[in-house]
This record gives structure tokens, sequence and C-alpha cells, in this order.
């Protein structure tokens, strides 16, 4: 049971402000110190300087990346090629910080998408009053998008160059392709 008045929305600015706040002090002004978090960036560090040929096979001093997958690790070895006039960590972490806000945009649309199907509406009340389809999915979504900031950090750290913060990345974007995929209002990709 869900009102009209109930569901109430936050300002797309205040969503889209609270996640540049999450997410860009996690990546500015900190130093890749954690085990994974400075394992990750030396692979991405030495990738950069490697001929082409070696990225099929990542390696740091010789040896295999504990966490296997291969594209976390092009993508920051990448951005230290092409930001050169930046520092190598803050390069490797540009992409890193991108993921993270395709995690939670993705996420806000997953829930969206979910939240507007027939059998997630709130009941109809006799005189009317209730919560309108789009009103509730867009509280709903921004009711889940802050229960992800908020607990996020507890799960995972996602704020780092890992291979963990891109597969959290992928799994949203998979989670939200799903939603999509159920949603029977869903023509634009990212209305």
């Amino acid at each position: 049971i869900v009102t009209q008045l109930a569901a109430r929305r936050l300002p797309r600015w205040v969503i889209v402000l609270l996640g540049l706040f999450y997410v860009v002090p996690g990546f500015l002004g900190r130093d890749p110190w954690r085990n994974e978090d400075l394992a990750a960036f030396g692979v991405m560090f030495h990738l950069a300087q490697a001929p082409w040929e070696q990225w099929l096979s990542p390696t740091l001093l010789g040896e295999a990346p504990a966490r296997a997958g291969w594209l976390p690790y092009w993508l920051g070895a990448v951005a230290i090629q092409a930001l050169p006039f930046l520092p190598a960590d803050l390069a490797a972490k540009i992409p890193f910080a991108a993921l993270l806000g395709i995690t939670l945009a993705s996420t806000w649309y997953a829930v969206f998408h979910l939240a507007r199907a027939p059998g997630a509406q709130p009941v109809s009340f006799a005189f009317g009053g209730e919560a309108h389809p789009i009103d509730y999915a867009r509280a709903t979504a921004d009711a889940a998008l802050l229960a992800l900031i908020a607990t996020l950090g507890l799960a995972m750290l996602a704020h780092e160059t890992s291979v963990d913060a891109a597969r959290l990345a992928f799994t949203a974007m998979g989670f939200h392709a799903g939603a999509r995929c159920l949603s029977p209002h869903a023509r634009h990709p990212w209305k």
C-alpha cells in the first residue's frame, strides 16, 4: 500500500550529485595501498610499458595476477597510456571510477524497470490516491540506489582498481539488461 505522497522521488540532480560525491572522492587523493589494489595497479603499469604481444598474458614480475580477467587490466593500462600527463595511479583509476558510476546507474535503471512491472505495482485504492506507476518506480529505484551506496563499502572495496570492481559493474549491467528484457515498458535503452 503506497500513496502518491509516499512515492515522492528525489530530484534527479540530488541523485546525480550523491553519485558523484560517492564516486569521485573515493578515487582522488588515495594511493593504491591495499594488497589487491596495489597488485592490480602493478599489472596495469607493467602492461602499459609492455609491447602489445604481452597483453594476452598479463604478468607482474613474471607471475600471473591473482585475479583472472584481462579486461580490467587492459582498461587501466590503456588509461595510463592515453593519459601520460597524469600520474599513472590516477590515470588507472579513471576507468574504474567510470565503472563504479556505471554500476550505480545500471542498478538504478534495473530497479526502475522491475518496479514498473505490473506485479510490482502498489495496491489500487478504492477512492484513488495510490502511487502513480512511474513515480512509484522512481521512488523505489532511488531507495535501491541509496541502499547500494550505503552498503557497497561494507560488501567490497568499490573504490579500488581491481578485477572485483569491474566484475561488479559488469554484473550490474547484466542486471539492467535482464530487467529491460522483462519490462514491457522499455522502448528506449535509457528511458
